[in-house]
């Protein structure tokens, strides 16, 4: 039974089935609704003392819920003034209600006793009555109204820009809910998802991972997988210089992980070692073997000799390779045209050059196959040949020469009257090489002065990963040279922009790009979760890098208008994050912004006050102490000193806490805020890029550890749980103070 189920048992006098039955009904009806995930009112009796639970299926509309009965309770007739609708943490009745995964507010109907105390109790329940009906028949609000494919899959990209894994998680429960998208694309989604959240073990243990591996899927799907591969098996080995432990790594793998070897270019350290060593595990390894070297060199100097250690002495000898720059694929095919044997080298005769072609597919050298077949007379067969070829690798240049071969020779029509392989693949050839799927992120941008419509199909994940992510000087330019409407229509599309660059807004020198972007999301005035978490990522980058005071204070200004734009009941705690982040840098810089702010955004969340939770009324006079103003006494109003707001964190205290991010903003303002409320509790920051002996002693004898995996890198994110095994670790998906303090909450 759970602790709703045993709601009108032991603690609880009332019994449904012994109050008058207009009461009885009352309760039913409740009940039916919280069953059905709704917001429904149950009642308490304990000790003469009355008291409301408030359910809501989830904690925003909880949030949104306490403001409600702000409105209709107040303190005229409740507690709500001083509790917050907080549950009693001594009450063993309270306990068990708070393992539900939403939490039920909870209020006492005052005053308590005779004579006010039936008048009271009737003015609240008819007030509860009226609320939840009214509640019911509204119309859909923004948090459950359906939204298109396009917004969600703008949100997501900048949740995965921020790499905020719980919004990105619920923007992909939202698209399998909602959107027209078929379980193998989603499949697909996913991946690339954790992918950008660098969670490559969430990868590896997806459910739908071997059915991906064995069916035809995307080039992007299958580097993501490389990808993950390499993270999880390889990556230790090969920092290491352990070079039989890294052979070896990919010789442990399931047989499915063989098709993971592609015949494209590769153009990352991961994808060429690991389809090297998967070379070296094939049937005919000297072609790919020599190509990789090739490209091994052009990735990274010394790389290819590193590679070249990994072969053992029975692989066939491979012809040093001169780099050269990739202008096309028949430069990379005469380049990197791996020794055929004497007999076959003339290659005069067709057939025997169609079989020498077909040999290279096999090998998985599809390079060197397309070269083949395309100096072959034309055919239904090696028209086929070059299909295929285009459509395994990808390839812009490639699938341009293939369509234009089918067209110059009159094979098109040949191959749709063929099987339906090949029809498939036509179907393919055509719908890869649409000119909006093939605009780059330059020609992205170009359309933004255009019409907006026309955006749609361009934020498709599944297109733009194919697209080269721009240089910073290039992003800058085009962002600074927008005019206004496009900027505003960056902000309403830029979320897979932002996921495919984010490397350019976490870089020394940045803060231009970051203020620029700010201006983007205020003047499209996006209003949604994806736009919050991206807005508070770009204040923690904006901090740890060293601003000029006028970008500082520039950028101040336009996060205060995405706060009023996104100022809600439901996202004041948000908008205290904003604030803290904000004013987290040196105070001595852009401090007439910082009062700006401060005030600009206390007046916007004095609407929603009630949503105000204790530890945000504590952050906002930690910040306010700091820039030596007062919080506005309307905002405290309605708290008394019996309230502990500690009492969350009670259990730290004789802990030692650490906090860890790369970014400090966040854990200097939760440790400035449990040192408030925990007088004498040792907490530590740190933020510490690589594994140190520090980050090791810390991780390992530390009481409470808490690393916010939003601000952390792959290698010390393994560090610390190394290190940290096999005590518990807290891990937090999301950006913010309030993040980090939610989970030491929660414990």
């Amino acid at each position: 039974m759970s602790a709703l189920d045993d709601f009108f048992g032991d603690g609880n006098t009332i019994q449904p089935t012994t109050v008058p039955i207009e009461l009885q009904a009352v309760i039913e009806t409740w009940q039916a609704e919280i069953a059905q995930n709704r917001i429904g009112f149950l009642p308490r009796l304990v000790n003469g003392r009355l008291y409301w639970y408030g359910f809501a299926p989830s904690p925003r509309e909880r949030r949104e819920l306490l403001d409600l009965l702000d409105g209709w309770i107040g303190p005229t007739y409740s507690d709500l003034g001083r509790t917050r609708g907080d549950l009693d943490l001594h009450d063993p009745f309270d306990a068990d209600l708070r393992q539900l995964p939403t939490p039920p507010l909870r209020f006492e109907v005052l005053p308590r006793v005779a004579p006010g105390s039936t008048h009271a109790r009737q003015e609240v329940r008819d007030a509860l009555q009226m609320m939840s009906r009214l509640i019911k028949s509204r119309p859909s609000s923004e948090f459950d109204a359906p939204r298109t494919t396009v917004e969600v899959l703008d949100d997501l990209g900048h949740a995965i820009s921020a790499l905020d894994r719980r919004v990105a998680l619920a923007c992909l429960r939202e698209l399998e809910a909602t959107a027209d998208l078929d379980q193998t694309n989603l499949a697909f989604l996913r991946l690339r998802m954790y992918a950008g959240l660098h969670d490559w073990a969430a990868i590896m243990a997806d459910q739908d991972l071997p059915h991906i591996l064995a069916m035809r899927r995307p080039l992007g799907v299958t580097r993501v997988i490389q990808r993950a591969v390499y993270a999880t098996h390889c990556e230790a080995a090969d920092v290491d210089g352990r070079d039989v432990d890294l052979v070896a790594s990919v010789a442990d793998l399931p047989n499915s992980f063989q098709a993971l070897a592609t015949g494209a270019v590769t153009r990352r350290r991961s994808d060429v070692v690991l389809e090297f060593l998967l070379a070296l595990h094939s049937a005919n390894p000297t072609p790919t073997l020599t190509r990789l070297l090739g490209e091994a060199e052009r990735i990274e100097a010394g790389l290819a000799d590193r590679l070249h250690l990994l072969m053992p002495s029975d692989v066939g000898r491979v012809r040093d390779v001169e780099v050269v720059e990739i202008s096309s694929p028949q430069t990379r095919i005469d380049e990197t045209a791996p020794a055929v044997d004497p007999d076959e080298s003339p290659a005069t005769d067709p057939e025997s050059s169609l079989q020498l072609a077909i040999r290279q597919v096999r090998d998985g050298e599809l390079h060197e196959a397309f070269a083949t077949g395309r100096a072959l007379p034309p055919s239904p067969d090696v028209a086929s040949l070059l299909l295929f070829c285009a459509r395994e690798l990808e390839s812009e240049e490639v699938v341009a020469e293939v369509t234009g071969y089918l067209d110059t020779h009159g094979l098109r029509d040949v191959l749709a009257a063929g099987d339906i392989q090949q029809r498939e693949a036509l179907a393919w050839l055509d719908e890869f090489g649409r000119p909006e799927k093939t605009l780059g992120w330059l020609g992205w941008f170009e359309r933004l002065s255009e019409d907006a419509n026309q955006l749609g199909p361009d934020v498709d994940p599944e297109v733009s990963a194919r697209w080269e992510p721009l240089e910073r000087t290039q992003a800058s330019q085009l962002l600074f040279g927008c005019s206004e409407t496009a900027l505003g229509r960056f902000g309403e599309r830029g979320g897979q922009f932002m996921a495919a660059h984010r490397n350019l807004f976490v870089e020394d020198g940045a803060g231009e790009l970051i203020e620029r972007v700010l201006a983007c999301l205020a003047i499209g005035a996006k209003n949604s979760a994806g736009a919050r978490v991206q807005t508070l990522a770009l204040l923690d980058h904006l901090a740890e890098g060293s601003p000029t005071t006028a970008i500082v204070s520039s950028a101040l200004e336009w996060a205060g208008e995405i706060v009023s734009i996104n100022i809600s009941a439901v996202a004041t705690t948000w908008a205290v994050d904003v604030l803290q982040t904000a004013t987290s840098g040196p105070s001595a810089v852009a401090m007439a912004a910082k009062h700006q702010l401060f005030y600009g955004i206390t007046g916007l969340i004095r609407p929603f006050k009630s949503a105000l939770d204790l530890t945000d009324l504590e952050a906002l006079k930690i910040i306010a102490e700091e820039l030596g103003v007062d919080v506005p006494d309307d905002l405290l109003l309605g708290t008394v000193d019996d309230v502990d707001p500690a009492a969350p964190y009670r259990y730290l205290e004789d802990q030692t806490v650490v906090l860890y991010s790369l970014t400090e903003s966040a854990t200097t303002r939760a440790a400035q805020v449990l040192r408030r409320m925990v007088p004498g509790l040792d907490v530590k920051t740190s933020a510490e890029h690589d594994g140190s002996p520090k980050l090791a002693a810390q991780s390992a004898n530390a009481d409470i550890f808490v690393m916010v995996a939003a601000s952390a890198k792959h290698a010390a994110t393994d560090f610390i749980k190394a290190n940290r095994a096999p005590k518990s670790l807290i891990q937090v998906n999301s950006r913010g103070t309030s993040a980090i303090l939610r989970a030491l909450a929660e414990g």
